[in-house]
């Protein structure tokens, strides 16, 4: 497979899924689970998995989280020779209440040693042995035009993935660079200051909007609706893959690391993307952010769980 190097944020995340109904304004029972966690860094471990020459530039505190956390990627099998100490910085922290469902609640996020990665460091990143960058908005606005700028002189290929609705706000209004855009009905919304729905429809026309703007693919996410894919060949929809969700976190970045996957491994996009759905599944049914036995031979495995979820396109 080719390379691919994650630009963004790791993190220790505790996730947090109430015992009972949320009830706001007081203590909740809840049960715990530590891991390690960030958009690009699980993305990364995840193409690991999948068996993707992988690298990951990210920033870590100056404490045993983050050395910690080097150390398990090492151990994954990712190159993590672009990622750095941020000396007098603690390592990023997220944590998610779920509620009795497995339902995300409320994330809250302490990302701010991601701001070391600087538009300097990306633009003095070594690009020789990559051939796809993926980058999250995470990275602050300059850090994100960095990577465009890269992106252009460099030949490389980029995917990028809006992670939130204020987050998205930071990539610029020129979106040529981008060849593979992930992103939710809420997010794209407010990247192009729209007010689409939640369905299939709204989905469609937030991911034409968005390749008018120059990004070649899309994949707008519409939760358990599905998700749409837009080339330049039409566009897809497809359902979600039926889950017993344990603990959606990371089931995203599943989506994403199987999506780049399956484009590495010569699929087409919308066939990708549903491979990509199929890993968010798994994700969701494991009470792990990147389940150690989520590997290309386990989704080959579970195709059949593919063919029982409707697809439809080329939709004009």
């Amino acid at each position: 497979m080719s390379g691919v190097l994650c630009i963004g944020g790791a993190a220790v995340d505790l996730g947090l899924r109430l015992d009972g109904p949320t009830i706001l304004g007081t203590s909740n029972l809840a049960t715990a689970a530590t891991s390690f966690g960030g958009v690009a860094r699980n993305v990364a471990e995840l193409l690991a998995r999948f068996g993707a020459p992988t690298a990951l530039m990210a920033a870590v505190g100056d404490d045993a989280a983050g050395r910690d956390l080097l150390d398990h990627l090492e151990v994954a099998g990712i190159d993590v020779g672009r990622s750095f100490i941020s000396h007098g910085a603690q390592t990023a922290r997220y944590i998610a209440i779920l509620d009795e469902a497995g339902e995300l609640v409320i994330g809250v996020n302490a990302m701010q040693v991601t701001s070391a990665i600087t538009a300097e460091r990306i633009d003095g990143v070594d690009l020789g042995d990559v051939d796809w960058i993926f980058a999250e908005c995470n990275l602050d606005a300059e850090a994100l035009a960095a990577v465009l700028r890269r992106r252009r002189h460099a030949g490389v290929r980029l995917a990028v993935d809006t992670i939130s609705v204020p987050k998205a706000g930071r990539l610029p209004d020129d979106l040529t660079a981008i060849d593979l855009l992930f992103t939710n009905v809420d997010e794209a919304n407010a990247l192009l200051g729209a007010a689409h729905p939640r369905t299939r429809e709204g989905g469609l026309a937030l991911a034409e909007a968005l390749q008018a703007r120059g990004i070649d693919g899309v994949v707008v996410t519409l939760g358990d609706r599905g998700h749409v894919v837009r080339t330049a060949d039409g566009a897809w929809w497809s359902a979600a893959v039926a889950a017993s969700a344990i603990d959606v976190t990371g089931a995203g970045d599943a989506l994403i690391a199987g999506t780049l996957a399956g484009i590495l491994r010569g699929l087409p996009l919308p066939d990708a993307a549903r491979s990509g759905s199929l890993a968010a599944a798994l994700t969701a049914e494991s009470p792990l952010v990147a389940p150690p036995d989520l590997t290309l031979e386990r989704l080959d495995a579970s195709r059949d769980r593919l063919d029982a979820t409707p697809m439809e396109g080329p939709l004009p």
